[in-house]
């Protein structure tokens, strides 16, 4: 997913955090409530070997459908990502249509059931 579809939320208003080539930038299990976008650099998902790169979301259809991310993240190469707080997420796709939070959500969640089906 890119972050061109949060439409008003501009990331300039959030922290960043940077990272270096094999650190660790999300843990498996940790809590959905920051959406990370990367800005610089390259992002590897340790369990599949996706990489994302600047523009992409990191793990969207965790961060609008689950209470925790699954799998850890790493650098590729240095590189920064802005930490969203999910409230802020929230009122950008509620200021586009008022089911707007609320249909990514439902998507998200019947994404990852189908996931586990398959599984």
């Amino acid at each position: 997913m890119r972050a061109d579809v949060f439409v008003g939320l501009n990331v300039d208003h959030y922290p960043r955090q940077d990272f270096g080539a094999g650190e660790v930038v999300l843990n498996n299990g940790a809590n959905t409530d920051r959406l990370l976008i990367v800005l610089k650099g390259r992002l590897a998902d340790v369990g599949t070997g996706r990489t994302l790169g600047p523009g992409e979301v990191v793990k969207a259809i965790e961060f609008f459908g689950s209470s925790q991310y699954g799998g850890q993240l790493c650098g590729r190469a240095p590189g920064q990502v802005v930490v969203v707080p999910r409230a802020a997420v929230r009122d950008a796709l509620n200021a586009q249509g008022s089911m707007t939070w609320n249909l990514a959500c439902a998507i998200s969640i019947e994404t990852l059931a189908s996931m586990k089906e398959h599984a």
